[in-house]
């Protein structure tokens, strides 16, 4: 769904703003994951825990104690992430959260995965209770009406939205930006 690419594209829109980020590589599942996140940190500038080890709860958990010890004001956590509901997954995202006592925690919805999308998030909220999402894949055909079923059927609100390959292709969502490409 773009959840790594998004991870780095917020710690940069952050930096940007006057952040001291830190990204910290928990998807110890999917191949080369890790070293996709710490490619685009030194593209970025930003620095990459990786920790040690493949405990994903471990690594977020002394990940965030290496960005006070760094004197970074704030963490981005990129942790596995599946298309289906899948138990394990929800479980170590509730472990990782109840480890980290993060400020936020958002969800990563791809545009173009339809309603799986609206079922994934709807699973994570029962399980994780996250507070915002981020919409990824926006420069494709799709139109983004899953983004606004996540929405509604969560509740929480889509915070920002990525818009294309590069890194800086990344902002805080417009609802009246997405309206005009539903309805063209």
């Amino acid at each position: 769904s773009g959840k790594t690419t998004a991870t780095a594209k917020l710690a940069n829109l952050m930096r940007k703003s006057g952040r001291r980020p830190l990204m910290v590589a928990c998807d110890v599942y999917r191949p080369a994951a890790i070293d996709q996140l710490e490619a685009l940190g030194r593209e970025l500038d930003v620095p990459v825990y990786r920790g040690e080890g493949s405990d994903p709860v471990a690594i977020a958990a002394a990940g965030v104690k290496e960005a006070i010890a760094q004197l970074r004001d704030l963490v981005v956590i990129d942790t596995a992430g599946r298309l289906h509901i899948d138990e394990e997954m929800m479980t170590e995202a509730a472990a990782i959260k109840s480890a980290t006592r993060p400020d936020q925690v958002l969800m990563v919805v791809d545009a173009m995965t339809g309603q799986d999308a609206v079922t994934a998030a709807q699973a994570f909220a029962e399980r994780v209770d996250f507070d915002g999402v981020i919409v990824s894949k926006l420069d494709g055909d799709a139109r983004g009406g899953a983004a606004l079923s996540v929405k509604k059927v969560t509740g929480k609100p889509i915070m920002f939205a990525s818009l294309g390959e590069k890194l800086d292709a990344f902002e805080p969502f417009y609802p009246d930006r997405m309206a005009k490409r539903i309805l063209g």
